[in-house]
């Protein structure tokens, strides 16, 4: 597999408030990945916060070898490495406290943890899917804030529903009503806005994954949502 494009980290570390908040988006899997390992809430999210702000406060990025493989697996292994020590270490950081530059919704990730339906009790797994959906749910957000931008966040709404499965013949005469479209319009909007999305998470993607080739690239996401 093509290792993470490391260039994209690289530039991220010289600026340490953008290392923050552009590492920060990938708590979830890690909190899937240690919940998964038999961690209760409170300390997954005690320990994922922590060992993101301890990436963002000590610049451990810069200690990352792009020849040892993806992103993803170095974060990982890392974590997995910092859990192994979490025993010896004498203060804990909570969630809120100290210098962090972001923090973590505890309900918030539970509910989503509990209610996603993981099939598989497989750790690894679990983190990769968990990572795919991320994935999606930053093109999604890309996506929204492009529509807010151009004044049009009421056909966003209206379209998202077509993500997961097309509108029906009556279900386009019904929204295009709402929307003040003729269904026609409606329908070239939805096809639009279907390539759209999967454009801009093609394109995320292959920022994250560091995959150019688009062949390899759907099959790497149909990989992780797979697992």
């Amino acid at each position: 597999m093509t290792p993470t494009r490391w260039s994209l980290v690289k530039r991220a570390i010289s600026g340490r408030e953008d290392l923050c908040e552009w590492i920060s988006l990938y708590w979830y899997p890690l909190y899937t990945w240690a919940r998964r390992k038999g961690w209760s809430p409170e300390d997954a999210a005690d320990e994922v916060q922590e060992f993101l702000g301890k990436i963002c406060s000590r610049n451990l990025l810069s200690t990352a070898d792009p020849a040892r493989g993806k992103l993803r697996s170095w974060l990982l292994t890392s974590f997995g490495n910092h859990l192994a020590n979490s025993h010896a270490r004498s203060t804990r950081l909570k969630r809120g406290g100290g210098a962090l530059h972001f923090s973590i919704d505890l309900p918030s990730a539970e509910a989503i943890y509990q209610n996603e339906g993981l099939t598989s009790d497989n750790p690894e797994q679990a983190y990769s899917r968990a990572w795919a959906l991320t994935l999606m749910e930053e093109a999604l957000d890309r996506l929204s804030r492009d529509h807010e931008r151009s004044g049009r966040s009421e056909l966003f709404e209206a379209l998202l529903p077509a993500l997961e499965q097309p509108f029906e013949g009556s279900s386009y005469n019904e929204v295009a009503e709402i929307l003040g479209m003729t269904p026609a319009a409606l329908r070239q909007a939805s096809v639009r806005f279907r390539q759209r999305y999967r454009r801009t998470l093609l394109d995320l993607a292959g920022e994250r994954l560091g995959i150019t080739d688009e062949a390899l690239l759907e099959e790497e996401l149909r990989g992780l949502l797979g697992s």
